[in-house]
């Protein structure tokens, strides 16, 4: 049986490093794609009105109203309301993993070359830990980048846009 190396602290800091840049890029990046969707469902006229609105929804409620409308729109189309019932899922495990990731404590043990993530404080009673290797770690972002691409597929495949009429008589 092979056995990794031990990287150095610092080695595995900084590969943890750029894991956790990916997953806020590729988060960002869906989050301004879902903006632009909502957007997007509006009448042209509202445009500017609507930007300012959406703009300052947290994800979460981006990701809720969407959802709203995407299901409301295809609810007579089995497939594509699996489809995106599937993705919807995703994408709210997506965005736990992400809170959880920018707003925990990071730390390394080392000669068992995990990264520690922590919620709470060392100490506290409502202490949670989790430990990651770094292809689990990676694995994370992976995800994390197929629940993006996922989500401009299905807006291809089965739009929400195309029936903002029906969709939108109470915004």
């Amino acid at each position: 049986m092979d056995m990794m190396p031990i990287l150095p602290e610092t080695e595995l800091e900084a590969m943890a490093a750029q894991h956790l840049g990916r997953l806020l890029f590729v988060f960002g990046r869906l989050e301004l794609n879902l903006g632009l969707a909502l957007v997007g469902i509006r009448p042209a006229g509202e445009f500017a009105r609507e930007i300012a609105r959406v703009e300052k929804l947290p994800f979460e409620a981006k990701l809720c109203e969407f959802e709203a409308l995407a299901l409301r729109c295809h609810a007579d189309d089995a497939v594509a309301l699996a489809r995106w019932r599937k993705w919807f899922a995703a994408a709210h495990d997506l965005r736990e993993l992400k809170s959880d990731f920018a707003h925990g404590r990071w730390g390394f043990q080392n000669m068992q070359q995990q990264i520690v993530h922590a919620s709470n404080l060392p100490g506290s009673p409502n202490l949670d830990e989790v430990r990651y290797t770094l292809d689990e770690f990676a694995a994370h972002v992976a995800g994390a980048e197929e629940v993006a691409e996922e989500f401009s597929t299905l807006r291809d495949m089965h739009p929400v846009d195309a029936c903002h009429e029906t969709v939108m008589e109470n915004p």
